[in-house]
């Protein structure tokens, strides 16, 4: 039981920390080893924690969702302009995450609230290791065509508990 409890908290400090970066307002830089892409304008930077973790920080369902399954994952999403820095609130972003041989729906981010900012986030199922695909469309007003994003996640493999 000990050997559980490190993982969970490196995990919920990695979560934590990865959220208090979410939060700022600084301008951002794309930095091609870091979860984030620059494209049309936008930086966007990204996260996949498991979802059990992610409703554990928020204390309650996120999403309407069914509980979680042990292969639930959070997406969660933050949409900065890239030229100003400013933060993107008003978007609506839709995400389909696949993996060779695996299509599922694509399903809205819906807008989060945390400490005084706007993320973006879902539920997906990541049932086996390897690179998904995340296809992000972000639509805003006054534009006509959404922007597409393709970001790309290195789903680790489980670790085995004995």
């Amino acid at each position: 039981m000990a050997d559980r409890a490190l993982p969970l908290w490196a995990s919920l400090l990695g979560v934590i920390v990865f959220v208090g970066l979410l939060g700022t307002s600084l301008p951002v830089h794309a930095d091609g080893a870091s979860q984030s892409v620059t494209s049309h304008g936008l930086t966007v930077y990204f996260g996949v924690m498991p979802a059990a973790i992610a409703e554990g920080i928020t204390g309650s369902s996120m999403h309407g969702a069914q509980p979680p399954t042990a292969h639930s994952h959070h997406l969660i999403v933050a949409i900065f302009n890239s030229v100003t820095g400013e933060r993107v609130t008003d978007a609506s972003v839709t995400s389909k995450v696949t993996q060779p041989g695996f299509e599922p729906p694509e399903k809205t981010l819906e807008p989060m609230k945390i400490s005084d900012t706007v993320t973006y986030g879902n539920f997906f199922d990541l049932v086996k290791p390897g690179i998904y695909r995340i296809r992000l469309s972000i639509s805003r007003p006054g534009s006509a065509r959404p922007i597409v994003v393709d970001l790309l996640y290195d789903h680790p493999i489980p670790r085995h508990r004995l």
